[in-house]
């Protein structure tokens, strides 16, 4: 018998806060208020720490990149921002077949594609996600939707997936994030390689403008499903330096500071009066990624000593200040199938480190750590590097500018690279993303490792939990044997806002969505 699953219609971000005034705080950096007042605009101001680069959600990566993304493009399915849930979004609801091979979306009528691209159908679905399948895009997550035999689009709201054989995480590949996200068939092929930085979706907000190094603004989408927001608009800022941001936010020039990193500005916005400072440990850890084709990292003795050489726990109290948590493998709590038991813990050893790479014959070999130009991932690499130096490896630390960043890690040429994988609580989003061998360069798996694939697609065929956490049990372990991925530490985002801020939900994905949000007068 066929399963079904309807939805009573509600938008995808929940039911939206009543109509509200503005704050009366100062626009940011001496724009005057009274001019927004005397408008009646209802700009919402959120700090950024760094610029956008891609929101094609074929290529999207980096948190700054799908937090915009995350306002623009829907999907069928969506995470409750609150309980992580899997809700409908653009769907109303799906059927699932006896053998759970073939799911069944219906999809809402009279939904509007942004700025004039016509109305959405069941063929851009069909589109989005075969464009994500064609090597020819490019898609870092082309991994994630392995096992996917054929999409239909039956009638214009309906929507059919084929898959090859069960699996019990389906629904994660098709909600509102990276892969999950739905393009206009119409708006990519007319608009092209553009269409990276000018996106069209179906979101509560309507992409205007990116001032590069800048802002980004967003206007309300009054044709919204789920009905317009309260606000006019959303600017997103960029405030590179975090004690410029807290001081705009507490003067009242921002409404949301967005990532904070800082143990020292965490603590500042924690003592400061009418501030808000919110806190949730995070789907990701960020990890060092290891080249397994690159010389010595060839031998996983090597891999276990830089391993060792690593004083982790020292990072954390020390730089961090505890305001991040120990890793054990890519997996954190928040997931349910997370486990510790088994997996092979790599404490700081130095001397077990040296006697490693005396076993493995490798001595003063020189290995490069590439890292973006992103507080904190351009800083405590320099730690790292300095651990390794101590035990023979003559370790430098590479910075490279974002876009550089993406294009260096998609060539597969690194030896190594910091990377966190963000995402939803559905353990596939790191492990296919880092393991999977679908996803080799020009995906995340820049470890080019090899022996994950048949533990995912046990874990995937799983008719219950219990299978289901075996088979991710074993994936840990074995993982964290072979070690292409050293997980450094799990993260904590940490956001703060102001007191004109109502109906703000704190996300575990590691980004910042505020459709839910509404202004008051302070």
């Amino acid at each position: 018998m066929d399963e079904m699953h309807t939805s009573p219609g509600f938008g995808r971000r929940g039911m939206l806060a009543g109509a509200t005034g503005i704050a009366l705080g100062g626009a940011f950096f001496g724009s005057p208020v009274m001019a927004l007042m005397a408008q009646g605009t209802r700009s919402l101001r959120v700090r950024f720490g760094s610029d956008i680069s891609q929101l094609d959600p074929a290529r999207i990566f980096q948190i700054e990149n799908q937090s915009i993304a995350g306002h623009i493009y829907s999907g069928l399915m969506q995470y409750d921002q609150r309980t992580n849930a899997i809700v409908p979004d653009i769907a109303t609801g799906y059927e699932v077949s006896a053998d759970r091979t073939v799911w069944t979306f219906r999809l809402r009528p009279n939904v509007t594609w942004h700025k004039g691209y016509g109305p959405f159908t069941s063929d851009d679905v069909k589109f989005s996600f075969e464009r994500v399948l064609d090597p020819a895009t490019g898609s870092l997550y082309r991994g994630q939707l392995a096992g996917l035999r054929e999409i239909q689009a039956p009638d214009p709201l309906t929507v059919r997936f084929v898959l090859e054989a069960a699996n019990s995480g389906f629904l994660h590949r098709v909600c509102a994030f990276n892969q999950g996200w739905l393009v206009s068939r119409r708006a990519v092929t007319e608009i092209g390689e553009r269409h990276s930085m000018n996106p069209i979706g179906t979101g509560p907000f309507v992409f205007e403008r990116w001032t590069a190094g800048n802002e980004v603004r967003l206007s309300a989408n009054q044709d919204y499903f789920g009905g317009p927001s309260t606000l006019s608009e959303v600017v997103f800022r960029i405030v590179r330096d975090e004690t410029a941001a807290a001081i705009a936010l507490e003067n009242r020039e921002l409404d949301i500071f967005y990532a904070l990193q800082a143990p020292e500005v965490i603590d500042r916005l924690r003592r400061a009066q009418a501030i808000t400072v919110l806190d949730r440990p995070a789907n990701n850890t960020v990890n060092l990624v290891l080249n397994m084709t690159a010389g010595p990292l060839r031998d996983v003795r090597v891999r276990h000593a830089i391993a060792h050489a690593m004083n982790r726990r020292a990072l954390i109290d020390g730089f961090f200040r505890g305001t991040k948590l120990e890793a054990t493998s890519v997996l954190t709590p928040t997931f349910q199938e997370f486990t510790e038991a088994g997996v092979p813990r790599y404490p700081f050893d130095p001397e077990r480190a040296r006697a490693l790479l005396r076993e493995a014959g490798v001595s003063n070999f020189r290995f490069e750590i590439t890292t973006v130009a992103l507080n904190p991932f351009d800083r405590f690499p320099v730690a790292l590097a300095n651990d390794l130096q101590q035990v023979g490896i003559q370790a430098t630390v590479r910075v490279l500018e974002r876009g550089a960043y993406v294009q260096a890690r998609s060539s597969g040429n690194v030896q190594s690279c910091i990377t966190a994988v963000v995402g939803p609580p559905d353990p596939d989003s790191p492990l296919v993303t880092l393991f999977h061998t679908r996803s080799h360069p020009p995906g995340l798996n820049t470890s080019r490792y090899d022996r994950a694939d048949e533990l995912l697609a046990e874990a995937a065929r799983a008719p219950d939990m219990a299978a289901r956490k075996a088979a991710y049990a074993r994936l840990l372990r074995r993982t964290m044997e072979d070690l292409p991925v050293i997980p450094l530490y799990a993260d904590r985002l940490f956001i703060a806002h102001g007191p004109a801020v109502q109906g703000f939900v704190q996300n575990s994905l590691f980004t910042v969505n505020v459709a839910p949000v509404s202004l008051r007068s302070v």
